[in-house]
């Protein structure tokens, strides 16, 4: 991922910077000049580029943190749903002593991503930390 953004501010060793994204996807064909700011988050100065606020940068993540978001926010809910309608049956035989029916399938389904999702949810939200996006090149 590599996205452009603006400095607000920069701590005291240089190391680190405050920057805002200047979201303009949606304006690749617009020349009205209405990019939108995004929310402004932490980014690692390593290569010690002189910043001062206003600087536009450019912003990259590690091609780990973004393989890892991909299979904990994707593979796995999906991976956890496909086990869910396999294991309708058995979980029907247990508590109901008959066959599931396809809207128990879809509920076990739908049950798997919810819990999934709330359990990637609450993992990114409060526990995993992923490394911080990189500043690489100002402009």
């Amino acid at each position: 991922m590599t996205q452009n953004a603006e400095v607000i501010s920069v701590s005291q060793d240089g190391k680190e910077a405050e920057v805002c994204p200047i979201v303009t996807d949606a304006c690749l064909s617009c020349k009205e000049g209405c990019a939108r700011r995004g929310s402004p988050f932490k980014a690692s100065n390593d290569q010690g580029f002189e910043l001062k606020a206003g600087d536009l940068v450019r912003i990259t993540a590690s091609q780990t943190a973004e393989s890892l978001q991909a299979i904990f926010s994707l593979v796995i809910p999906a991976a956890i749903a496909v086990s869910a309608y396999f294991l309708a049956n058995p979980l029907s035989r247990a508590l109901f002593r008959k066959e599931s029916s396809e809207g128990f399938k879809a509920l076990c389904v739908l049950a798997g991503i919810l819990i999934s999702g709330a359990a990637v949810m609450a993992l990114s939200r409060f526990r995993i930390r992923p490394s911080r996006p990189k500043i690489d090149k100002v402009f």
